[in-house]
């Protein structure tokens, strides 16, 4: 179940009841940001902020690490992957994959350098895992913002692409973590760099294969069939179909999720769909995506308020921890940003660099991830500063990456 209460009777009506109710201010918030022109994670994540300083959450409802790593999380990644381009994905491999790889190494452990202080001493597992968590971007905002002021597509391409891989990675990344951290029930378990890496290497490996299977499995059966209706319900059983298949199998599932979304994307929309098919699948997943986006923000602001609200937001500690991991986002940023666009990046139009260094917003994704941890100390620790960062992310950067855009010329430069 979804969500739950405490009390004996009427559960399944209260339960349904709130997840309208979820769906219903999500969409009066979708309908505000319109209206007042700012994109809608940046209207999401102050709602949220506005349901915790109001106390507005219903009674004890629970959310559980299963509504949030299975029920949530899989959409969010196939819905990415669906609609990224790999012919334009691969002019720009290399940039993508050192800031999906190595970027997100980098920002994992200066996090966790940045965070380790206010877990406790010792603690550095449970701090590389905060890192992992806030690894992943969000290029919404970005994306809705360079479609506006008609930027080059390969510039677009190149961020949402950085964008889904290293949703992979650090999601990949953090469920080895959060292993680790809990299975031995402290958080002073140990983790070799050496076990680290070959799990990574394991479980992301099989899930590419498993994405690729069910993958191809799907576009098999897609290319037999033209019913749109009955092919949009294929997709959404290969998005959960894939995950949990692959989890259950000692896999990644978040690869699995990624590869099949990829496969269907750019062959199965192309080869297997009519146009009626992909206009159906791609108006179904976009409702999707902004449903599932829209509950995580409001889930956090639920989650907020159990833990104090608005004072708990405004602690010292927590406001100090904000700051200096947010300023270790954006140095871990610069240091792979700058030096790729030097190296590699020479034919870059000018003011490429500035605006994909400010484009490394943090959203769902790590809302969602601090959400899926267990409940106790450590998660009551985290989600004040998670929601910290997110907010100061999106309103810092996601309401100032359109001038920037203006300022350097970015939607000057040829396609």
């Amino acid at each position: 179940m979804m969500l739950a209460t405490v009390e004996h009777h009427g559960v399944v009506s209260t339960t349904l009841t709130t997840f309208i109710s979820l769906l219903a201010f999500a969409t009066v918030v979708g309908v505000c940001a319109k209206f007042i022109k700012v994109p809608y994670t940046i209207a999401l994540v102050l709602a949220g902020l506005v349901v915790a300083i109001l106390g507005a959450a219903p009674g004890s409802v629970v959310i559980t690490q299963e509504l949030i790593l299975v029920l949530l999380l899989p959409p969010l990644l196939f819905q990415a992957g669906l609609h990224l381009d790999l012919n334009l994905l691969q002019k720009k491999a290399v940039p993508v994959v050192i800031l999906a790889i190595p970027g997100v190494l980098v920002s994992m452990v200066l996090v966790a350098v940045a965070i380790r202080p206010f877990l406790g001493d010792g603690a550095w597992l449970p701090a590389l895992l905060f890192g992992a968590m806030l690894a992943p971007t969000d290029p919404i905002s970005v994306l809705a913002t360079l479609k506006t002021a008609n930027a080059p597509s390969r510039l677009k391409t190149l961020i949402e692409g950085e964008s889904l891989f290293n949703d992979g990675t650090g999601v990949v990344l953090f469920l080895i973590l959060l292993a680790a951290v809990f299975t031995t029930g402290s958080h002073e378990a140990t983790l070799s760099v050496v076990d680290g890496v070959m799990q990574f290497i394991q479980v992301a490996g099989l899930g590419v294969v498993f994405g690729l299977g069910f993958g191809l499995i799907a576009f098999w059966i897609l290319r037999r069939l033209n019913d749109h209706v009955l092919e949009n319900a294929i997709t959404i059983v290969l998005a959960w179909g894939s995950f949990i298949v692959a989890e259950q199998s000692g896999a990644s599932g978040v690869i699995a999720v990624v590869v099949a979304g990829l496969i269907i994307g750019n062959y199965g929309t192309k080869l297997a769909m009519s146009e009626q098919t992909v206009q159906t699948i791609n108006t179904f997943w976009e409702s999707i995506d902004f449903l599932i986006n829209s509950i995580v923000f409001l889930l956090i602001g639920f989650e907020l308020q159990d833990i104090g609200g608005l004072p708990a937001l405004l602690q010292t500690n927590v406001l100090l921890a904000v700051g200096m991991t947010w300023t270790a986002i954006m140095v871990a940023r610069a240091l792979m940003v700058y030096p790729t666009a030097f190296t590699i990046g020479k034919h870059w139009p000018k003011g490429w660099k500035h605006v994909v260094f400010w484009s490394g917003l943090k959203g769902s994704i790590p809302l969602a991830l601090v959400l899926g941890l267990p409940s106790g100390e450590l998660k009551e620790t985290l989600v004040p500063i998670a929601f910290g960062v997110v907010l100061i992310s999106l309103l810092l950067q996601g309401l100032t990456v359109g001038p920037l855009i203006r300022k350097t010329g970015v939607a000057n430069a040829s396609e």
